[in-house]
């Protein structure tokens, strides 16, 4: 289940339908701890599409190195069946320089972008994360506090 969703409803059950009593709010013990029973379920999914999008990463640099192995292979093949014919020596040469160095250029482009897709995935991941952390310590905060407002108004 989709953490934002849980939270949410976790929020509105806090402040729309948990009744008010002396302006503190009475909460079901029960409702939140279900509600949080959710949420610690639903973060081990949103940490597993994490690990997705970095083994989607791997993907992709793997495909840029495979492309890059092809490439130079082909640019290699090319050399020496130039160099076969005495009058192409020289630019078969540096036609497979070109090659490799457009091949390496390319790879480095896509190892790049690989490494950027994955950082800033991860990263909003990680900001989601530290989200969904703050607002459930706020409502644990907030449900603590409105439980010893409830256990002071029992003594009076």
């Amino acid at each position: 289940m989709d953490v934002d969703f849980l939270i949410d409803r976790l929020e509105r059950y806090l402040t729309e339908e948990c009744p008010r009593f002396l302006g503190n709010r009475m909460v079901n013990e029960d409702e939140v701890r279900g509600y949080l029973a959710q949420l610690r379920q639903a973060v081990p999914e949103e940490v597993e599409q994490a690990r997705r999008v970095v083994r989607d990463g791997d993907a992709v640099v793997e495909a840029a190195r495979q492309e890059a192995e092809r490439i130079t292979s082909k640019a290699r093949d090319e050399g020496e069946r130039m160099a076969a014919s005495h009058q192409f020596v020289v630019d078969a040469q540096r036609q497979a320089k070109a090659i490799i160095q457009e091949a390496r250029q390319k790879a480095d482009r896509l190892q790049s972008d690989a490494d950027d897709y994955v950082f800033n995935a991860l990263s909003q991941l990680q900001a989601e994360l530290t989200r969904q952390i703050r607002v459930v310590e706020n409502g644990l905060q907030r449900l603590e506090a409105e439980r010893e407002a409830a256990i002071a108004e029992k003594r009076v």
